[in-house]
């Protein structure tokens, strides 16, 4: 299982500022762990809880971090206001440039 995708994920939570080193470890090993590898055709969709993270691998539950300040951080990665894909943020929130 590769980890280049986790890896990317640890790095975008890091440049928002949200945790510390320590955590983004943890938080990168316990990814690692959960996600499969994608190939073409496949599609993980995480669902935000106000308690955790759960994630879903074409249709199937794979797993949940329960970790609340994870959950935050991880989802940031693409609505927070520092993301750095404001046109995928927009599209996410439907709202207009």
């Amino acid at each position: 299982m590769p980890a280049v995708p986790t890896d990317a994920s640890v790095r975008e939570i890091r440049n928002l500022g949200v945790a510390d080193e320590a955590r983004l470890k943890g938080w990168g090993e316990q990814m690692v762990r959960l996600f499969p590898d994608v190939r073409p055709g496949d599609h993980i969709v995480g669902v935000q809880l106000p308690d955790a993270a759960r994630f879903f691998f074409n249709d199937r539950s794979i797993g949940t971090i329960d970790d609340p300040d994870f959950a935050r951080a991880f989802f940031a990665i693409w609505l927070d206001e520092r993301t750095h894909d404001q046109g995928l943020r927009r599209q996410l929130l439907g709202t207009s440039p």
